[in-house]
């Protein structure tokens, strides 16, 4: 019987949070999770555009080598890893995963380019698409 008194008492004293305070915190919880989850999406994308601007700066260097060696341009990037038969290439200069954006394309290349050099490398940016603006604009080698 006491039992009972007490299990009375406590829910008579109890006060909790009404429907409206719980919707108003979610809400709030909701806002603040789009703008962090906005604000990393943009660190990665910046993030990749770096990458691929590195990625190549890396590819010219590695061509500009195979000319070196060679004595001419390569008429594609898959010379830079596969032996064409002249007796001097000294490749592989790059792995074959190194020839791929960071958004899994392969990077656009051209012998003789476009700008006054000797050749051109084009990533198309996340869009994957020729043109575009600020995250899906092109990468090109002439601007590096």
């Amino acid at each position: 019987m006491r039992n009972s008194k007490r299990k009375q008492s406590i829910g008579k004293n109890q006060t909790g949070f009404s429907l409206l305070e719980i919707l108003v915190v979610m809400v709030m919880m909701a806002t603040l999770i789009g703008l962090v989850a906005n604000s990393v999406g943009n660190s990665k994308s910046k993030g990749d555009m770096k990458t691929a601007e590195i990625m190549i700066g890396k590819l010219k260097l590695k061509i500009e080598e195979f000319n070196l060696d060679t004595g001419y341009y390569p008429r594609s990037l898959d010379a830079l890893v596969n032996d064409n038969g002249d007796s001097n290439w000294m490749g592989p200069y790059v792995k074959e995963k190194e020839l791929k954006d960071p958004w899994k394309e392969a990077f656009q290349y051209s012998s003789p380019g476009q700008h006054d050099e000797e050749f051109s490398i084009v990533s198309n940016g996340k869009d994957r698409s020729p043109g575009g603006t600020k995250f899906n604009k092109d990468i090109n080698s002439w601007d590096l």
